[in-house]
């Protein structure tokens, strides 16, 4: 198991951009997981520009693989009273690899208050099953540095219903910046439709847009991530999101688009 901060202390800073190479404990297959990636721009970001307010929304293209040396480029797009909105280009050396961008801002006064949605109705983690067996070695690398049980939905490549809810968890602290660690997370589990895989098969994300419902503290325990596919077809299938604390507390709301090969 690898520790996720030290990996965001291996982002070095060169003049405007970040650079890394990328950390093979965090690989699915020949590239870096989604929200890693993810998660090394939003780095960039906070570390390029000083005092930003929270993050609140994030949205991104993956364009290719996130292997070997990878650059990190942030941008400002936009800087208002209370809102700060900041691009984030990501390129390989042999290419690009994502284009995001964030948008952070400042709490401030509302009439308007809507509750959010509690747990859904799942095995707690002590009596969720393991999501991968032990040893499956056709889980991608990175699973390994994550304990991830079944607490709700179907398992994968077992034709039932087009949902999972994950427990997940970090099997070490990953330590650093808590809103980091949490995008991380969220992109950890398997899609919801690979419980309707005919057989294991390669996958990957395309697109994804996560909105935060409540700032981290930190992201050191167990957290449910529930996905749900609404639509799969023509090798593409998307997905609606949802990542809670362990006490019931919504994180994080997500979309996100995903290439199938099965």
């Amino acid at each position: 198991m690898a520790r996720l901060a030290e990996s965001f202390d291996a982002l070095r800073r060169d003049g405007d951009r970040f650079t890394i190479t990328a950390p093979e404990a965090w690989a699915q297959g020949r590239t870096l997981y989604g929200g890693m990636t993810m998660a090394l721009a939003h780095e960039a970001a906070r570390r390029y520009f000083d005092d930003l307010p929270p993050l609140r929304s994030a949205q991104c293209v993956f364009v290719g693989p996130a292997a070997g040396r990878v650059h990190f480029l942030p941008g400002i797009l936009r800087k208002g009273r209370s809102t700060t909105m900041v691009a984030v280009e990501a390129v390989s050396d042999d290419g690009p690899v994502l284009r995001a961008s964030f948008v952070f801002g400042s709490s401030r006064d509302s009439a308007v208050a809507v509750e959010a949605p509690g747990l859904p109705e799942v095995s707690t983690p002590d009596e969720a099953i393991p999501l991968f067996a032990t040893g499956n070695e056709r889980a991608p690398g990175f699973t390994a540095n994550f304990d991830m049980r079944l607490g709700g939905g179907a398992q994968g490549v077992s034709g039932g219903e087009p949902m999972m809810a994950t427990w997940a968890k970090f099997r070490d602290p990953p330590g650093g910046d808590p809103v980091s660690a949490l995008l991380a997370l969220a992109d950890a589990p398997p899609p919801a439709a690979i419980t309707r895989f005919p057989q294991v098969a390669p996958l990957s994300s395309v697109t994804w847009h996560i909105d935060l419902v409540a700032r981290p503290e930190e992201v050191d325990g167990w957290h449910l991530l529930r996905a749900e596919a609404e639509h799969s077809g023509e090798g593409m299938t998307t997905q609606d999101m949802k990542l809670w604390r362990e006490d019931g507390q919504l994180l994080a709301i997500g979309r996100q688009n995903i290439a199938i090969f099965a």
